[in-house]
C-alpha cells in the first residue's frame, strides 16, 4: 500500500505497509432485476421534494443531537484537514504496553508490515524482542491522510498493525448491568479442569468458513451468465485501444505538436472521506 519507515527511539527501519484481509475470500452479492437480470442502480432522491438531487446539491450534515444537525462544508473539512495534517509515512511507536493488557474489541483492521532494503535486521531483531516480551508497539501513522493509532503485533517470521479504534467509540460495558453471579470454589476448579481438558494448539485450518463453502457448493450447481453493464451517461464508448499502443500514438503525436507553455494546475482540495 506504501513504503516508508517504522521508527522508535532513534532507530528508523524501511518498511512497506500491506493489506492483510483477502477481499476474495468473502461472500458477497450483487443486486439484480429478476426480470432482465440487470444490476440495481441507486440514486440520490429528495426525501421532501421526491425528486433526484446532484451532487452540486448536497451537503454533509452532522447530528449534533437526536434529529438536530450542523451542516459541514467542503472547505470547512479541507481547514480541518490542514489544521490536522497529512503526516509522512512512518509508522511512529509511541510506547510499548503488554498484549493481555489491550481490549480486543479495539481491534479494526489488520495490516503486514514487512522490511524493505536495508532493514531487514532490524526488523528481525524488533520482532523477536517483542514476541520474548509479550509486548506490542502502540504506534501512531496516517493512512489516507486520517492519523491512526495501531498496535504493532509480531507473530511468527512477520510483524502486523492492527488499526485501533478510539477508546470512546466503544460502549462502556458496565452500563450493560451483568450480575457477577458468585461463583464457588469446586464450581470453578470444575470449570478450569474442563477448560485444560478442551485447550490445544491453535489451527486457524482446523476452522475454516462453513458458511462460504455451503455457498460456493449451492453457486456450483447454479447456471451461469454473462453480466451486461448498461453504459451510464459519460462513460467513455467505442473499441478497446491497446495500451502500448495508445502510449506509442500518444508520444508520436506528442513529439509532432510545437512546444507550449505549461500552465499552473489550481490546487485540489483534499475532502476527508
Amino acid at each position: 500500500m506504501w513504503s516508508g519507515h517504522l521508527s522508535f527511539g532513534l532507530v528508523s527501519i524501511p518498511v512497506g505497509l500491506h493489506a492483510a484481509l483477502e477481499a476474495s475470500e468473502r461472500v458477497s452479492f450483487r443486486q439484480l432485476h429478476r426480470k432482465d437480470m440487470s444490476p440495481i442502480r441507486y440514486k440520490k432522491f429528495c426525501s421532501k421534494e421526491d425528486r433526484e438531487v446532484p451532487s452540486s446539491e448536497i451537503v454533509r450534515g452532522y447530528e449534533v443531537s437526536k434529529g438536530r444537525y450542523a451542516v459541514v462544508e467542503d472547505e470547512e473539512l479541507d481547514e480541518v484537514q490542514e489544521e490536522v495534517g497529512e503526516g509522512d509515512r512512518t509508522i511512529e511507536i509511541l510506547q510499548f504496553v503488554d498484549f493481555a493488557a489491550l481490549d480486543p474489541l479495539l481491534f479494526e483492521k489488520p495490516y503486514y508490515v514487512t522490511p524493505l532494503k536495508g532493514g531487514g535486521k532490524a526488523y528481525g531483531v524488533l520482532r523477536a524482542a517483542l514476541e520474548d516480551t509479550g509486548k506490542v508497539g502502540i504506534a501512531r501513522f496516517y493512512l489516507r491522510t486520517r492519523p491512526l493509532l495501531g498496535a504493532l503485533v509480531p507473530s511468527k517470521g512477520i510483524l502486523s498493525l492492527e488499526v485501533m479504534r478510539p477508546a470512546e467509540e466503544l460502549r462502556d460495558a458496565r452500563k450493560l448491568a451483568v450480575k457477577d453471579a458468585v461463583a464457588r470454589p469446586n464450581e470453578i476448579k470444575m470449570a478450569r479442569a474442563l477448560i485444560d481438558e478442551m485447550s490445544g494448539k491453535w489451527d486457524a485450518s482446523a476452522h475454516p468458513n462453513v458458511y462460504r463453502k455451503a455457498v460456493q457448493k449451492l453457486i456450483a450447481s447454479k447456471s451461469k451468465f454473462t453480466l451486461t453493464e448498461e453504459k451510464t451517461e459519460g462513460e467513455p464508448r467505442g473499441k478497446v485501444v491497446d495500451l502500448m499502443d495508445a502510449l506509442k500514438s500518444s508520444l508520436a503525436s506528442g513529439r509532432k505538436r510545437p512546444m507550449r507553455t505549461a500552465r499552473k494546475k489550481p490546487a485540489r482540495s483534499r475532502r476527508a472521506a
